[in-house]
């Protein structure tokens, strides 16, 4: 079957891959043990804005809790303020956690340092160092340098709950840790650091067709499914629904990117291409 020019998608496949002298942010430095570790940059939380629980956390209230708690100060004076590769939970069935178990990370599961942290507008940042003497740590190190992750964190803390101006506002009575975890509920809590497969591909694509394109893997995967194109493609190159990655600015074409090879679909679907682009607008509205 013949097929129109304009529906047929770009595709840029790389043989050499300019990561040597990329900086994704964070450093790599040797362990004692003969493992490596990590430094990088975080945030940790956010202030005055509603998370994914639908609740607000205030600046004061936390700072207050990490300037004046004697367990913090002491913790970051001894350089042993650690998190957890995601919080404590049940390890049997019915069996409930203790408040002991909650308010001390256990040494043995620890997989990050938490260093000096600041406050910079209303986010929590702080210096995060993986832990090489655990398997979480190398756990954690591995999937940010050979997984392309960006860690993400969560406060543990107990508290109560207030409306503070009409908003269900967390006031914390004390703060244990920021420990890592995969979907954090402030969605800033994630660590300084560039995907090599998403930014640095995708900017040598954008160069090499003049094109801006977009990461929002939800619209693109959406539109994805409901294009006879892709799917074509998909099954030609043994592609999955996983590797769509975004869309062109413009919304009229999803992109596609499967290790260091990158494909430009046009949307020829006018339903889907027409809600492609106003879903466009509306999040790039949303960004300004």
């Amino acid at each position: 079957m013949d097929r129109d020019l304009n529906t047929l998608a770009f595709i840029q496949e790389q043989v050499s891959y300019p990561e040597d002298n990329v900086d994704f942010g964070y450093s790599i430095h040797e362990g004692k043990n003969g493992s490596f570790y990590l430094k990088f940059k975080a945030v940790l939380q956010s202030f005055g804005v509603r998370n994914r629980n639908n609740r607000f956390y205030e600046a004061s209230n936390v700072m207050q809790q990490i300037e004046t708690s004697e367990y913090i100060q002491t913790m970051l004076q001894q350089n042993s303020w650690m998190g957890e590769y995601d919080h404590p939970a049940e390890t049997i069935a019915g069996q409930k956690l203790t408040m002991q178990r909650i308010g001390n990370p256990d040494p043995k599961h620890t997989c990050h340092y938490i260093r000096k942290p600041w406050l910079e507008g209303n986010l929590l940042k702080a210096p995060i160092q993986t832990d090489s003497g655990t398997e979480e740590g190398r756990n954690l190190a591995s999937k940010i340098v050979d997984g392309g992750v960006i860690p993400a964190f969560s406060a543990r803390v107990l508290g109560e709950l207030q409306s503070r101006n009409g908003n269900p506002t967390v006031m914390v009575k004390r703060l244990v840790t920021y420990d890592s975890v995969l979907f954090p509920s402030h969605r800033e809590a994630i660590g300084e650091i560039k995907t090599p497969m998403i930014t640095e591909a995708v900017e040598e694509l954008e160069k090499a067709t003049n094109v801006t394109i977009i990461y929002f893997p939800e619209l693109a995967r959406m539109a994805a499914m409901s294009s006879e194109e892709t799917e074509w493609l998909c099954e030609s190159f043994h592609l999955s629904i996983d590797d769509v990655v975004g869309v062109t600015e413009t919304g009229n074409s999803i992109v596609i990117q499967e290790k260091k090879n990158v494909y430009v679909q046009p949307i020829t679907d006018k339903v889907i291409r027409a809600k492609t682009i106003n879903a466009m607008h509306d999040f790039m509205k949303k960004r300004k």
